[in-house]
């Protein structure tokens, strides 16, 4: 019951925040991926490496049990890349459609998700960031002068991007490596974002990394709130 009315509770902050304020009557939509039958139309890319790299990065998104868990059919969805220069980022990215292309919308996320990295000065934890958001377009990676960029305004290391959010860093709470779970949101921000001509929008969650070596993370829940924006 105790986790029950934090987690609704959690939820009604992303709805307030979502809707400017408790009082305001718009309507929201919830799109909720719980990984347990499949990838929920979640697919995934990476950038910030260059050309030639990809085997090194060996970027992979699929379907896994959570380590820790004992309920041995709790899945997630597993997701991993290796930094092999100065930084890597890989993203999870979704469409949303049926919105209305003359309206902006704002975005809110509540996602739990699981990792190994302590979360000490200086570790892997504190040098692997939790971005989410949500663009117009669909996010993709740009390859200029053997470089590839991502086309999605993310911001610069560690800081919001127009489109992206820093939600936090990827430490398990703790200063030794073991996979806890870990929730992050922008409960007290949300992204704003207008569709395309055909009502579309894409929602964008990733990690921004200058830990050299490989970033795992399970995503458990992808919990986004989706409403319309008002001027008041």
């Amino acid at each position: 019951m105790k986790k029950w009315i934090v987690f609704m509770g959690l939820i009604m902050a992303i709805y307030f925040v979502a809707c400017n304020n408790a009082a305001d009557p718009l309507p929201i939509t919830f799109f909720d991926s719980t990984f347990q039958e499949g990838t929920d139309d979640w697919t995934g890319d990476f950038a910030y490496y260059e050309s030639g790299q990809d085997s090194a990065v060996n970027f992979n998104i699929s379907l896994a049990d959570i380590p820790f868990r004992t309920d041995s059919t709790l899945r997630g969805l597993r997701v991993e890349g290796t930094n092999t220069g100065d930084s890597l980022f890989w993203f999870i990215k979704r469409k949303i459609t049926g919105l209305d292309p003359t309206l902006t919308y704002k975005v809110a996320y509540r996602i739990n998700l699981s990792t190994s990295y302590p979360d000490t000065v200086g570790s892997s934890g504190r040098l692997t960031h939790i971005k989410a958001g949500a663009s117009t377009e669909e996010p993709k990676k740009v390859l200029s002068s053997g470089y590839y960029n991502t086309s999605i305004l993310k911001g610069t290391f560690g800081r919001d991007g127009k489109e992206m959010l820093v939600l936090g860093n990827a430490g398990n709470r703790i200063d030794s490596v073991a996979y806890r779970s870990i929730v992050r949101d922008n409960a007290n921000l949300a992204v704003e974002v207008k569709p395309n001509a055909a009502g579309e929008i894409w929602l964008c969650v990733g990690t921004e990394t200058k830990y050299k070596g490989k970033i795992l993370l399970f995503f458990d829940r992808i919990y986004a709130a989706v409403s319309e924006k008002r001027d008041y």
